[in-house]
């Protein structure tokens, strides 16, 4: 009974990542209806320049001197600034050149993209921060190893070394960005106009919504959701490694296909749907672990093959 349920546990902490990043590719694809497949890569970003300001802030004394809380949202905020402006950037070089190509165009664009990005923080994560910190605190800067091994990811979420509370930060933040993110698209005219040009965007646009603005906040709201998954999932994980994003990116838009591509909601889904699978077959199944993946993305492939539209997904019908 035990096994049970740490399994469960550990697979909602995993459904809680996957899910965040899979709300990412349901909002671009909802507004854009474009698959941007840089996600993942995204996310990871947030992680690599959280740690690498925890890192920096380290070297000049600022972890001891400031509270713990101060910190946490001083990292969030910057790497949520970072993953917002990286998003933009994705739009305005991957997509907006392809909007009347076809849309095979900005999907190959945003997996080349998402290959930049895993390069660059494989590349300069380590002189970047290593000369910031030097810069800043001297002969007492903190060193870190090349950006394409492991990194330590500072566990601040687990106050005392305990995992429990760990656990229970993880879930609550996830579960109040998603109550924060309805009420967003419910309560707000932007959240509206967002929901009405995933609706039909030429009726949108016909309506007097401004479409250019809706889609700058998506991207902007989407950077924010992966920075935060980031983080969360660097202290559920504990190493991180600068492709980690790749994997990341194909879990969470096969959550959003399992729930529904265009449902936020299906995304929840299809996050925990995978992550439970993944979870159970590791802990019942000998030597488990190695198929996990495997018999997750048979699930897809099983849900592609018999109810593409997903989990909660609305049937779309075309009169030609």
């Amino acid at each position: 009974m035990s096994l049970f349920l740490d399994l469960i546990v550990s697979a909602i902490l995993l459904g809680c990542t996957y899910t965040l990043v899979a709300v990412g590719f349901s909002l671009f694809f909802g507004v854009m209806d474009v698959v941007v497949f840089c996600c993942g890569d995204i996310a990871i970003f947030g992680t690599f320049v959280i740690l690498g300001t925890y890192t920096i802030m380290q070297g000049t004394g600022m972890i001891g001197s400031w509270p713990l809380i101060f910190i946490i949202l001083a990292l969030l905020i910057i790497g949520a600034a970072c993953c917002a402006a990286l998003g933009l950037f994705a739009h305005r070089v991957s997509i907006k050149p392809f909007e009347k190509s076809s849309a095979l165009m900005p999907l190959l664009s945003t997996i080349a993209l998402g290959t930049v990005i895993k390069e660059v923080i494989g590349l300069f994560f380590m002189p970047v921060t290593n000369g910031l910190s030097g810069v800043f605190a001297g002969e007492n800067a903190v060193t870190v190893v090349s950006g394409r091994n492991p990194q330590g990811f500072p566990q601040l979420l687990s106050i005392n070394g305990n995992t429990d509370v760990r656990n229970i930060i993880i879930i609550a933040v996830t579960v109040g960005i998603l109550l924060a993110l309805f009420i967003f698209l419910n309560k707000t005219k932007t959240g509206l106009s967002m929901q009405a040009i995933s609706q039909n965007k030429e009726l949108a646009t016909m309506t007097g919504i401004n479409v250019s603005r809706s889609v700058v906040s998506t991207f902007v709201i989407g950077g924010i959701i992966l920075a935060i998954g980031g983080f969360l999932l660097g202290n559920y994980q504990t190493v991180m490694s600068f492709d980690n994003g790749a994997m990341f990116g194909v879990k969470g838009f096969s959550a959003a296909v399992v729930g529904g591509l265009r449902n936020t909601w299906g995304a929840i889904i299809g996050g925990m749907l995978l992550a439970f699978v993944e979870t159970f077959i590791a802990g019942y199944i000998s030597n488990g672990a190695a198929y996990a993946s495997i018999v997750a993305f048979v699930v897809v492939v099983g849900f592609i093959i018999f109810k593409p539209e997903g989990v909660i997904g609305e049937k779309t019908v075309e009169k030609v």
